[in-house]
């Protein structure tokens, strides 16, 4: 059975990559509240594969205004300093962990970036605005310890998405093989990376979420409903979801008039989010 602290000794011997310095550089100077464009753009000039992932989500139908636009100072006004952050962080995270040895990685990233912007949309419904774009990085790095796991130890997680593929779940098949499981792991590579506490809480919670934390049930919500249309795997083709019966759903709409709720326009909508996650990996993976 793998510790946390052989695990952690297995990335350092991975040497898995870090996320690139302009990354980095971006989420430090959106939190500094005296951020302008002028700064944006001159950590993005940086970064010429990253500008051009941007500019093409601007213009992206997740993004899109009433036209097209040419130039980076134009996305970065569209998409705003929050997004341009999480989007990058985004694209970056996706490019430098393309992959394990054995995962299906554009299923695995379509399925992360949908529960990020399925939990974005569910924020908003849920009257928390200023956590929607946390909520979208969340959403999208929930699963890295997948990869994580799968580039560690490529032949333990042979045998992990063997019992998936037999019917098992994700995370009983990793606890039965590994003793770690991908929320753990996701975790530490996350701390790792220096993401904030909240985020790291949120990915080592989202399978098991204390009742009243929002953001670990709302990303468990979220995973939930879009593992209903992109399963990961024969147990989730069973999977059904009933809104009213699941202590996320509560704890995630709490605050919010659920009376006013559209459930049935909700679930539909995720139908739409896949489209855009589809889209999102497809640009994230280009150079």
């Amino acid at each position: 059975m793998i510790t946390r602290e052989q695990f952690i000794s297995r990335l350092k011997a991975k040497s898995l990559p870090s996320l690139p310095l302009t990354v980095v550089a971006l989420g430090e100077a959106v939190q500094d509240e005296r951020c302008t464009v002028d700064r944006i753009l001159g950590i993005l000039s940086k970064d010429p594969s990253l500008s051009a992932t941007l500019l093409r989500l601007a213009n992206s139908a997740l993004y899109a205004g009433t036209g097209s636009i040419q130039d980076l100072r134009s996305a970065v006004l569209r998409l705003g300093f929050d997004a341009v952050a999480n989007l990058g962080t985004g694209a970056a995270v996706v490019r430098t962990l393309k992959g394990g040895t054995h995962l299906n990685a554009v299923k695995l990233w379509q399925h992360s970036v949908a529960v990020g912007l399925t939990g974005k949309g569910i924020c908003i419904l849920a009257k928390r605005h200023g956590q929607a774009e946390t909520a979208f990085l969340t959403g999208l790095l929930h699963d890295i310890g997948k990869i994580a796991l799968d580039t560690c130890y490529p032949e333990a997680y042979a045998t992990v998405l063997q019992q998936v593929e037999a019917g098992a779940l994700f995370l009983d098949a990793e606890r039965a093989v590994l003793g770690l499981d991908h929320a753990e792991a996701g975790a530490l590579l996350a701390a790792e990376w220096s993401f904030p506490q909240t985020i790291v809480e949120v990915i080592r919670d989202h399978h098991e979420p204390q009742p009243g934390d929002f953001l670990p049930n709302l990303i468990h919500l979220s995973d939930l409903l879009v593992r209903t249309r992109i399963p990961m795997g024969p147990a989730d083709e069973r999977l059904l979801v009933s809104l009213d019966d699941l202590p996320a759903f509560k704890a995630v709409m709490a605050g919010a008039l659920q009376k006013d709720l559209d459930v049935e326009r909700l679930t539909f909508s995720i139908d739409d989010e896949l489209d855009h996650a589809m889209a999102f990996v497809e640009l994230a993976f280009q150079a």
